[in-house]
């Protein structure tokens, strides 16, 4: 009976210093991580260990949740199925129309029209004639010059009025000033004197150069018109404007010159 008792103490001894054991080491845990809380649960304040007033803590702002957005993957297009290009049907090409009829106003801005060219060479011998009797004796002044040159004939249309043009549909009349000498000059750099005599106690004329320079180039103008070209320049004139009225639409062109001395 005795024993029975003895081995029932010891076994609750057992049982509390188990209980101690437990709590103690959960005493333990719990005053690593809080103190406080482990003296309440032991029921006395342990030495050194201070006990503090609670403080207010910062509200803990719950973590921002970062959604990952999947990006979208491009998806490869089907690629469509080749269609047949239909036959194309020929179209009948257009009628040309023929060219719109230019109604011609004035010739004015077309200026002279150059229609002959003369080339030609003279030589030139000019002499001074005498004054007196020492002149006669001994000689003037006097040169020879050899002279090249170019003699322009053709119309010169800003003499043309309005109206001395007619025009009827696709045909046109038009009545031209008669041809005439639209230029005429020397060639200054092949134009040169070859010869040149000056009597004794003579001045040398200054004026003579000059004077054998348009004397050429009246000699070379009156052997052009001997040549007949005016006559050339006429029918050379109405070749031209034959050509350009005919680009123009014209179908029957009429070209006459008035009969105008010259």
């Amino acid at each position: 009976m005795n024993n029975r008792r003895i081995r029932v103490a010891i076994l609750i001894i057992i049982l509390f210093a188990g209980l101690a054991a437990i709590i103690g080491i959960y005493a333990y845990r719990l005053g690593q991580q809080n103190p406080l809380a482990a003296s309440l649960l032991a029921g006395s304040n342990p030495t050194g260990v201070v006990t503090k007033a609670p403080t207010a803590t910062p509200t803990s702002v719950p973590p921002r949740v970062v959604t990952n957005t999947p990006t979208p993957t491009s998806s490869p297009t089907p690629t469509p199925a080749p269609t047949r290009t239909p036959t194309r049907t020929p179209t009948p090409s257009p009628t040309p129309t023929p060219t719109p009829i230019v109604v011609i106003t004035h010739i004015n801005n077309l200026g002279r029209l150059e229609t002959t060219e003369f080339a030609m060479r003279t030589v030139i011998d000019l002499e001074n004639e005498p004054t007196n009797v020492w002149e006669n004796i001994f000689g003037t002044d006097r040169l020879m010059l050899m002279a090249e040159g170019e003699v322009v004939a053709g119309v010169d249309l800003n003499k043309v009025e309005p109206e001395h043009i007619a025009v009827r549909g696709t045909t046109v009349n038009i009545t031209l000033p008669p041809p005439e000498i639209l230029y005429s000059r020397i060639d200054n750099e092949r134009t040169f004197v070859y010869e040149r005599k000056t009597g004794l106690l003579r001045q040398v004329d200054k004026t003579l150069e000059s004077r054998a320079r348009q004397l050429a180039e009246q000699s070379m103008v009156d052997w052009a018109i001997q040549r007949d070209i005016y006559s050339k320049a006429s029918d050379s004139a109405r070749i031209q404007l034959e050509n350009l009225l005919r680009s123009l639409g014209f179908t029957e062109i009429i070209i006459q010159f008035r009969s105008e001395p010259l």
